[in-house]
């Protein structure tokens, strides 16, 4: 059985400017939570979980 990770991803980005985990910064539009979830499974985990505020829905 392979572990879950948790990701909480539930920061407003003030430094930021906005919701960088949402944002397209790849070179094809890919986001932070994709890159995230790219590198978790590469990592060998399972599963990936992120905590996000409800207004990021």
């Amino acid at each position: 059985m392979k572990p879950t990770l948790l990701v909480l991803a539930a920061g407003l980005g003030s430094r930021y400017g906005g919701l960088k985990q949402l944002d397209g910064l790849g070179p094809n539009g890919e986001t932070i939570m994709d890159y995230s979830i790219y590198d978790a499974v590469k990592a060998g985990f399972g599963k990936v979980v992120f905590v996000i505020r409800k207004s990021f829905e």
